[in-house]
């Protein structure tokens, strides 16, 4: 996955972030998780806590 990820970064070729995509596919499959028990656990997630469509990044997390 980090090589697939290194190759979409390096050259921002959707193809590449296909490749990506299709990674994470195999690993649901192998962890035997539906596409669609997949998609309920990121909506729920995004729900919860939002998505990266701001792409905003948290750089640390400061406990007080």
């Amino acid at each position: 996955m980090g090589e697939e990820l290194q190759e979409y970064l390096d050259s921002e070729n959707v193809e590449e972030l296909a490749d990506l995509v299709e990674v994470v596919y195999a690993i649901l499959d192998d962890k035997k998780i539906s596409l669609q028990e997949f998609e309920l656990i990121r909506k729920q997630k995004v729900q919860e806590r939002g998505a990266f469509q701001k792409k905003l990044l948290l750089k640390e997390v400061i406990d007080i």
